[in-house]
Protein backbone atom coordinates (compact mmCIF):
# COMPACT_ATOMS: atom_id res chain seq x y z
CA UNK A 1 0.00 0.00 0.00
CA UNK A 2 1.46 3.42 -0.94
CA UNK A 3 2.70 5.29 2.13
CA UNK A 4 0.56 8.36 1.41
CA UNK A 5 -2.56 6.18 1.23
CA UNK A 6 -1.63 4.35 4.45
CA UNK A 7 -1.16 7.64 6.32
CA UNK A 8 -4.50 8.91 5.04
CA UNK A 9 -6.31 5.76 6.25
CA UNK A 10 -4.72 5.86 9.69
CA UNK A 11 -5.48 9.58 10.06
CA UNK A 12 -9.12 8.93 9.15
CA UNK A 13 -9.34 6.06 11.63
CA UNK A 14 -7.96 8.26 14.40
CA UNK A 15 -10.26 11.20 13.72
CA UNK A 16 -13.49 9.21 13.29
CA UNK A 17 -13.03 6.59 15.97
CA UNK A 18 -11.40 8.54 18.79
CA UNK A 19 -14.60 9.64 20.51
CA UNK A 20 -16.30 6.27 19.94
CA UNK A 21 -13.38 4.39 21.52
CA UNK A 22 -13.52 6.58 24.63
CA UNK A 23 -17.29 6.10 24.91
CA UNK A 24 -16.88 2.33 24.58
CA UNK A 25 -14.36 2.27 27.42
CA UNK A 26 -16.50 4.46 29.67
CA UNK A 27 -19.52 2.19 29.25
CA UNK A 28 -17.37 -0.92 29.64
CA UNK A 29 -16.09 0.32 32.99
CA UNK A 30 -19.65 0.64 34.26
CA UNK A 31 -20.59 -2.84 32.98
CA UNK A 32 -17.53 -4.44 34.56
CA UNK A 33 -18.35 -2.77 37.85
CA UNK A 34 -21.79 -4.43 37.90
CA UNK A 35 -20.75 -7.82 36.44
CA UNK A 36 -20.22 -10.99 38.45
CA UNK A 37 -17.60 -12.28 36.01
CA UNK A 38 -15.46 -10.66 33.30
CA UNK A 39 -14.74 -13.04 30.41
CA UNK A 40 -11.76 -11.75 28.44
CA UNK A 41 -11.47 -13.37 25.00
CA UNK A 42 -7.93 -13.31 23.60
CA UNK A 43 -6.32 -14.76 20.48
CA UNK A 44 -4.44 -17.98 21.31
CA UNK A 45 -1.84 -17.07 18.69
CA UNK A 46 -1.04 -13.79 20.45
CA UNK A 47 -2.26 -14.07 24.03
CA UNK A 48 -0.19 -11.25 25.52
CA UNK A 49 -0.72 -8.97 22.55
CA UNK A 50 -4.52 -9.22 22.73
CA UNK A 51 -5.00 -8.83 26.48
CA UNK A 52 -6.61 -5.67 27.86
CA UNK A 53 -4.68 -4.62 31.00
CA UNK A 54 -7.11 -1.83 31.90
CA UNK A 55 -10.18 -4.11 31.72
CA UNK A 56 -8.30 -6.73 33.75
CA UNK A 57 -7.48 -4.13 36.39
CA UNK A 58 -11.14 -3.14 36.67
CA UNK A 59 -12.18 -6.79 36.90
CA UNK A 60 -9.67 -7.93 39.50
CA UNK A 61 -8.18 -11.41 39.62
CA UNK A 62 -11.16 -13.04 41.36
CA UNK A 63 -13.69 -12.10 38.67
CA UNK A 64 -11.44 -12.47 35.61
CA UNK A 65 -11.66 -15.46 33.25
CA UNK A 66 -9.26 -15.45 30.29
CA UNK A 67 -10.49 -17.56 27.36
CA UNK A 68 -7.91 -17.99 24.59
CA UNK A 69 -9.88 -18.62 21.40
CA UNK A 70 -8.59 -19.95 18.04
CA UNK A 71 -6.35 -22.54 19.71
CA UNK A 72 -6.93 -24.73 16.63
CA UNK A 73 -4.81 -22.26 14.63
CA UNK A 74 -1.76 -22.79 16.87
CA UNK A 75 0.05 -25.58 15.06
CA UNK A 76 2.83 -25.88 17.65
CA UNK A 77 0.90 -26.85 20.77
CA UNK A 78 4.00 -26.32 22.92
CA UNK A 79 3.26 -22.60 22.54
CA UNK A 80 0.04 -23.00 24.55
CA UNK A 81 1.52 -21.97 27.88
CA UNK A 82 -0.60 -21.90 31.07
CA UNK A 83 -2.83 -18.83 31.26
CA UNK A 84 -2.95 -16.57 34.30
CA UNK A 85 -6.00 -16.50 36.60
CA UNK A 86 -6.85 -20.09 35.64
CA UNK A 87 -7.69 -19.23 32.04
CA UNK A 88 -8.55 -21.85 29.40
CA UNK A 89 -7.78 -22.50 25.74
CA UNK A 90 -10.68 -23.23 23.39
CA UNK A 91 -11.72 -23.12 19.76
CA UNK A 92 -15.13 -21.68 18.96
CA UNK A 93 -15.22 -24.10 16.01
CA UNK A 94 -15.37 -26.98 18.48
CA UNK A 95 -19.13 -27.11 18.94
CA UNK A 96 -19.08 -29.76 21.66
CA UNK A 97 -20.75 -29.94 25.06
CA UNK A 98 -17.31 -30.47 26.62
CA UNK A 99 -16.02 -27.10 25.41
CA UNK A 100 -19.26 -25.30 26.25
CA UNK A 101 -19.45 -26.79 29.73
CA UNK A 102 -15.81 -26.00 30.46
CA UNK A 103 -16.44 -22.30 29.85
CA UNK A 104 -19.76 -22.24 31.71
CA UNK A 105 -18.31 -24.01 34.75
CA UNK A 106 -15.35 -21.61 34.81
CA UNK A 107 -17.79 -18.68 34.78
CA UNK A 108 -19.97 -20.10 37.57
CA UNK A 109 -16.88 -20.91 39.65
CA UNK A 110 -16.02 -17.20 39.75
CA UNK A 111 -19.55 -15.97 40.47
CA UNK A 112 -20.68 -15.29 44.02
CA UNK A 113 -24.37 -15.76 43.19
CA UNK A 114 -26.40 -17.39 40.41
CA UNK A 115 -27.56 -16.61 37.84
CA UNK A 116 -24.20 -15.06 37.00
CA UNK A 117 -23.97 -11.94 34.86
CA UNK A 118 -20.87 -12.01 32.71
CA UNK A 119 -19.46 -9.26 30.53
CA UNK A 120 -17.42 -10.40 27.51
CA UNK A 121 -14.49 -8.17 26.56
CA UNK A 122 -11.74 -8.37 23.98
CA UNK A 123 -10.15 -6.92 20.88
CA UNK A 124 -12.24 -6.78 17.70
CA UNK A 125 -12.12 -10.02 15.70
CA UNK A 126 -10.88 -12.37 18.45
CA UNK A 127 -14.12 -14.37 18.30
CA UNK A 128 -16.22 -12.97 21.14
CA UNK A 129 -19.50 -13.47 19.29
CA UNK A 130 -18.49 -16.97 18.18
CA UNK A 131 -17.82 -17.95 21.80
CA UNK A 132 -21.17 -16.49 22.86
CA UNK A 133 -22.98 -18.47 20.14
CA UNK A 134 -21.19 -21.61 21.32
CA UNK A 135 -22.42 -20.99 24.87
CA UNK A 136 -25.96 -20.15 23.76
CA UNK A 137 -26.25 -23.16 21.42
CA UNK A 138 -27.65 -20.85 18.76
CA UNK A 139 -26.77 -17.85 16.60
CA UNK A 140 -27.47 -15.34 19.33
CA UNK A 141 -24.80 -12.88 18.17
CA UNK A 142 -23.80 -11.79 14.69
CA UNK A 143 -20.51 -13.31 13.52
CA UNK A 144 -18.31 -11.99 10.73
CA UNK A 145 -14.63 -12.02 9.72
CA UNK A 146 -14.91 -8.23 9.60
CA UNK A 147 -13.55 -6.53 12.71
CA UNK A 148 -16.09 -4.48 14.65
CA UNK A 149 -19.24 -6.38 13.63
CA UNK A 150 -20.74 -6.05 17.11
CA UNK A 151 -21.70 -2.39 17.57
CA UNK A 152 -24.04 -2.43 20.56
CA UNK A 153 -24.52 -4.15 23.90
CA UNK A 154 -26.86 -7.14 24.04
CA UNK A 155 -27.58 -9.42 27.01
CA UNK A 156 -28.14 -13.09 26.20
CA UNK A 157 -29.14 -15.94 28.52
CA UNK A 158 -26.88 -18.84 27.59
CA UNK A 159 -28.01 -21.21 30.36
CA UNK A 160 -30.24 -21.26 33.42
CA UNK A 161 -27.31 -20.02 35.53
CA UNK A 162 -25.47 -17.64 33.19
CA UNK A 163 -26.37 -14.41 31.38
CA UNK A 164 -23.71 -12.98 29.06
CA UNK A 165 -23.39 -9.83 27.00
CA UNK A 166 -21.62 -9.43 23.67
CA UNK A 167 -19.80 -6.12 24.09
CA UNK A 168 -18.26 -4.32 21.09
CA UNK A 169 -14.54 -4.92 20.62
CA UNK A 170 -12.18 -2.49 22.34
CA UNK A 171 -8.44 -1.94 22.44
CA UNK A 172 -6.05 0.31 24.36
CA UNK A 173 -6.74 3.95 23.53
CA UNK A 174 -3.16 4.72 22.54
CA UNK A 175 -2.20 1.52 20.71
CA UNK A 176 -0.53 2.15 17.37
CA UNK A 177 -2.84 1.60 14.38
CA UNK A 178 -0.10 -0.45 12.70
CA UNK A 179 -0.27 -2.94 15.60
CA UNK A 180 -4.06 -3.07 15.36
CA UNK A 181 -3.86 -3.82 11.66
CA UNK A 182 -1.46 -6.69 12.36
CA UNK A 183 -3.80 -8.12 15.00
CA UNK A 184 -6.84 -7.92 12.72
CA UNK A 185 -8.54 -5.31 14.92
CA UNK A 186 -8.81 -2.79 12.05
CA UNK A 187 -10.11 -3.52 8.58
CA UNK A 188 -7.33 -2.23 6.35
CA UNK A 189 -6.85 -4.53 3.37
CA UNK A 190 -3.45 -4.82 1.76
CA UNK A 191 -3.11 -4.30 -1.98
CA UNK A 192 -0.42 -5.66 -4.32
CA UNK A 193 2.18 -3.40 -2.72
CA UNK A 194 1.47 -4.54 0.85
CA UNK A 195 3.98 -6.51 2.99
CA UNK A 196 2.09 -9.82 2.70
CA UNK A 197 2.24 -9.68 -1.08
CA UNK A 198 5.88 -8.60 -1.09
CA UNK A 199 6.80 -11.60 1.08
CA UNK A 200 4.85 -14.01 -1.12
CA UNK A 201 6.43 -12.65 -4.30
CA UNK A 202 9.81 -13.38 -2.72
CA UNK A 203 8.68 -16.82 -1.52
CA UNK A 204 7.45 -17.84 -4.96
CA UNK A 205 11.01 -17.54 -6.19
CA UNK A 206 12.54 -19.55 -3.35
CA UNK A 207 11.70 -23.28 -3.03
CA UNK A 208 12.78 -23.39 0.63
CA UNK A 209 10.30 -20.65 1.57
CA UNK A 210 7.51 -22.32 -0.40
CA UNK A 211 8.26 -25.60 1.36
CA UNK A 212 8.05 -23.84 4.71
CA UNK A 213 4.71 -22.24 3.79
CA UNK A 214 3.28 -25.60 2.72
CA UNK A 215 4.37 -27.26 5.95
CA UNK A 216 3.33 -24.42 8.27
CA UNK A 217 -0.13 -23.91 6.75
CA UNK A 218 -0.65 -27.54 5.65
CA UNK A 219 -1.48 -26.61 2.07
CA UNK A 220 -0.42 -27.74 -1.41
CA UNK A 221 1.14 -24.79 -3.25
CA UNK A 222 2.58 -26.72 -6.17
CA UNK A 223 0.23 -24.96 -8.61
CA UNK A 224 0.43 -21.50 -7.03
CA UNK A 225 1.91 -18.96 -9.41
CA UNK A 226 1.04 -15.66 -7.69
CA UNK A 227 0.45 -14.28 -4.17
CA UNK A 228 -3.33 -14.37 -4.56
CA UNK A 229 -3.26 -18.12 -5.22
CA UNK A 230 -1.23 -18.69 -2.05
CA UNK A 231 -3.64 -16.63 0.06
CA UNK A 232 -6.64 -18.43 -1.46
CA UNK A 233 -5.13 -21.81 -0.59
CA UNK A 234 -4.50 -20.75 3.02
CA UNK A 235 -8.00 -19.26 3.35
CA UNK A 236 -9.66 -22.43 2.04
CA UNK A 237 -7.56 -24.64 4.32
CA UNK A 238 -8.52 -22.58 7.38
CA UNK A 239 -12.17 -22.24 6.39
CA UNK A 240 -11.99 -18.48 5.99
CA UNK A 241 -14.78 -17.83 3.51
CA UNK A 242 -17.01 -14.88 2.65
CA UNK A 243 -20.44 -14.70 1.05
CA UNK A 244 -20.75 -17.10 -1.88
CA UNK A 245 -18.06 -19.40 -0.52
CA UNK A 246 -15.23 -17.29 -1.88
CA UNK A 247 -11.91 -17.50 0.03
CA UNK A 248 -11.34 -14.53 2.36
CA UNK A 249 -7.84 -13.51 1.27
CA UNK A 250 -7.87 -10.45 3.55
CA UNK A 251 -8.20 -12.74 6.57
CA UNK A 252 -5.48 -15.03 5.17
Amino acid sequence: MPETRRRSILKEIKSKDGKRRSANWDLLKDLIKEADVVVEIVDARDVQGTRLPLAEKWAGSNRLLIVANKSDLVLDKSRLLPLSHGGIYVSAKDQTSKTRNAILEAIKKRARTLPARGVVVGYPNVGKSSILNLLAHRKAAKVSPIAGTTTHVQWIRVSDDVIINDYPGVFPRYEKPSNLIRKGALNVSEDVEGPAYKFLIEALGKPNLMSWLEKFYDVDLSKATDPEAVLEAIAKRRGWLIKGGEPNTDEA
